[in-house]
């Protein structure tokens, strides 16, 4: 194998000159001393074989990433040109865990061989189940927060439950290959329909879940407390509510709804949509 050539004085240069006629121009440079540089090669393995196509990270000694490369078709990898100084060297590859670190301490113009061991992990061969949940309806469009996702299998059963994040994202990892049924429910919104998810050769699943605002959780209410001229509670009172519409100058009011005084002399109506409104009431003997 031929000697590794390395720069003994550093590159220099000259500020750049010109040259008219005869004149002669001298040029004078100092060249410092190079800076040797180091080289660190090695493998690695997966189990008991080469692995082929692993990122090799080098961090340096504060542990910041350096420089990285990746193993060839024999697992092997190099830094040809690394500083003096203290590195540590950590490999990984799809499908493995991330090597146990490797210290190594290189001198100017040194070298260092380092064997890495990945390990395979077989949860990271199985696929995931993620996506977004938003609503649909009277408050328009938006991520649901809180909602909860429920992963089933074909029986039924209930095989894992999480719930979507502020922005409405949420994810289920380590799901194994098969079909399954993705529902959601949250509070103000009608349960959405199930989705049916397939993971295939530990597949990522992509999922958008819409949910329907629920009218009935989301129209407002009316109450109140009927009271006699003399502060006292009136019970068993009729209570009618009645909508106001106004049209070109012209308001008129539609009794929609009535009920009556409980002995509390309170009164409740419900499932009260938006527009505007007014309550009258009265006792019959």
């Amino acid at each position: 194998m031929d000697e590794i050539r390395q720069d003994l004085l550093s590159l220099n240069y000259s500020p750049s000159f010109q040259i008219s006629g005869m004149q002669e121009a001298d040029v004078n440079l100092s060249l410092p001393p190079a800076t040797l540089s180091a080289s660190i090669s090695g493998s690695v393995t997966g189990g008991a074989l080469p692995l082929a196509d692993a990122t090799v990270k080098l961090f340096d000694s504060s542990g910041a990433p350096f420089m990285h490369t990746v193993t060839d078709a024999s697992g092997s990898f190099s830094f040809d040109v690394v500083p003096a100084g203290t590195y540590s060297l950590a490999a990984v590859r799809e499908g493995y865990l991330l090597s146990p670190s490797v210290a190594v301490t290189l001198s100017a113009g040194g070298s260092a061989s380092v064997s890495l061991a990945c390990t395979p992990e077989t949860a990271l061969s199985l696929g995931a189940v993620a996506g977004t949940v938003n609503s649909v309806g009277l408050d328009g469009n938006g991520p649901v927060a809180g909602a909860k996702l429920s992963l089933s299998n074909l029986s039924g059963a209930v095989l894992a439950t999480t719930y979507s994040a502020d922005d409405g994202e949420f994810v289920f990892y380590d799901v194994a290959d098969g079909v399954y049924s993705l529902t959601a429910t949250a509070s103000g919104y009608s349960a959405a329909a199930p989705i049916a998810v397939t993971i295939l050769d530990g597949s990522i699943a992509n999922v958008n879940v819409s949910m329907v605002v629920d009218g009935r959780v989301y129209n407002g209410t009316v109450s109140g407390i009927i009271r006699s001229a003399d502060g006292s509670l009136v019970a068993g009172c009729f209570v009618g509510l009645y909508r106001v519409v106004t049209l070109a100058g012209v308001t008129t009011e539609t009794l929609i709804a009535t009920t009556k005084t409980n002995s509390e002399g309170k009164y409740l109506f419900g499932g009260v949509s938006a527009g505007e409104y007014l309550v009258k009431a009265k006792l019959e003997q």
